[in-house]
């Protein structure tokens, strides 16, 4: 005689496309390389599987926890999620997120507002006074790896009965769950480890760049608005995030090649002859021998970078007077926003151009010494450019 399932139980068919969808997202979070994504996909299934209308995450920072996360089905939490949006909280008993990041605990509150005798922590109404919705039953679980590490506090929100009304989550958590916030753990930790790496690594070429051209006065400045101009023509030309990110990690490295010009002509105040002219125009090529042949895809725009960022439209540039599209684009930004700098400076041989001038010279030379594109994006936001450049111009030596 088979044995029916208990009340409650889902039959052999439900675990099996349970575990099913489990081992499917578990394969997608580990492709994930965004952690806005990773965290959007963790936080839509755990309600998913919980029958919750909405939810939040927090994300360990430290010895504090970071909101990073909310979604609702019931109002649109997008204004407001922004507001809270990287808003810190201590890992204490205060909160219910950081009671259950500090005891590593989690907490099933039927409703929220009736809070147990003896709760430790006190409930934030801001959210609700602010959006107008009723945050009832909660169900906290914390993102706890393998060795115990608690990376972060997931929070589900009023789970909903097959008719839509707002009732309490169960007593215990199911173990699909349970496996999800595991898998949480794990991935979470897997993308802070990968950012950490390349905070380590983008602050290590940012050192290099500087210390390529640190015998220019002002250098490191130099280097930082060159980063977030470009950044600004790729993000107006209408790049993805990726490429906008990319580029402002690649383009402090576009002149590493002049560690190998002489002193005596890098910093000559007066006018270059045409042999130091020419030792200059050798740094592009040096800077992409330095950077060799690439093993990713950020120093493979670093290397076009610092080899054709000199190039022109009209293929009067150098060193191999490649002409239009034949220069690789992020070079085409780079290159505008090398000269807008190099004209709005003060320079050892040369005063700083007034802001209208260079304007207009970069006006002029569409379709001459840049891409027409580029200069049509430089036009849109040419007001964030000056001011990037005069914030920047303004900070202490």
């Amino acid at each position: 005689m088979n044995e029916q399932p208990a009340a409650g139980q889902p039959v052999a068919s439900e675990q099996g496309q349970m575990l099913q969808g489990l081992l499917r997202t578990s394969i997608d979070l580990g492709s994930m390389r965004d952690r806005q994504e990773l965290l959007e996909r963790i936080l839509s299934e755990a309600r998913r599987l919980s029958g919750a209308e909405a939810g939040s995450l927090y994300v360990r920072a430290g010895d504090q926890l970071e909101f990073a996360l909310a979604q609702n089905d019931a109002i649109d939490v997008s204004e407001i999620a922004r507001t809270y949006l990287g808003h810190r909280l201590k890992i204490d008993t205060r909160s219910l997120a950081g009671f259950v990041a500090h005891t590593g605990r989690g907490l099933n509150i039927p409703d929220s507002y009736h809070l147990a005798p003896g709760t430790p922590f006190r409930m934030n109404r801001d959210f609700d006074a602010a959006s107008g919705y009723t945050t009832a039953s909660i169900l906290a679980l914390p993102l706890t790896c393998p060795d115990g590490e608690v990376v972060g506090v997931l929070e589900l929100i009023n789970r909903l009965d097959p008719a839509g009304g707002r009732v309490p989550f169960p007593d215990k958590d199911s173990a699909a769950l349970t496996s999800l916030a595991t898998l949480a753990a794990v991935n979470v930790h897997n993308a802070l480890l990968i950012e950490e790496l390349m905070e380590a690594r983008l602050d290590t070429i940012m050192r290099l760049s500087v210390a390529a051209e640190f015998r220019d006065k002002g250098t490191a400045r130099h280097i930082n608005r060159i980063s977030g101009l470009s950044a600004l023509i790729f993000e107006t030309l209408g790049l993805g995030a990726e490429q906008v990110e990319m580029i402002r990690h690649a383009s402090p490295m576009h002149d590493i090649g002049k560690i190998a010009v002489p002193d005596s002509i890098l910093l000559k105040p007066g006018k270059l002859t045409a042999e130091e002219r020419r030792i200059v125009e050798t740094h592009s090529v040096v800077g992409a021998q330095i950077l060799g042949d690439p093993k990713n895809e950020l120093m493979a725009m670093a290397r076009d970078i610092a080899l054709s960022h000199h190039e022109r439209w009209d293929g009067k540039g150098y060193p191999h007077r490649l002409g239009g599209v034949k220069i690789p684009l992020p070079a085409r930004a780079v290159c505008l926003a090398d000269v807008f700098d190099a004209l709005a400076s003060e320079r050892c041989y040369k005063q700083a151009f007034p802001m209208g001038q260079v304007i207009d010279i970069i006006r002029s030379e569409k379709g001459g010494h840049f891409d027409p594109r580029m200069v049509e994006a430089f036009l849109e936001v040419t007001d964030r450019f000056i001011a990037t450049y005069q914030g920047e111009q303004l900070a202490p030596d």
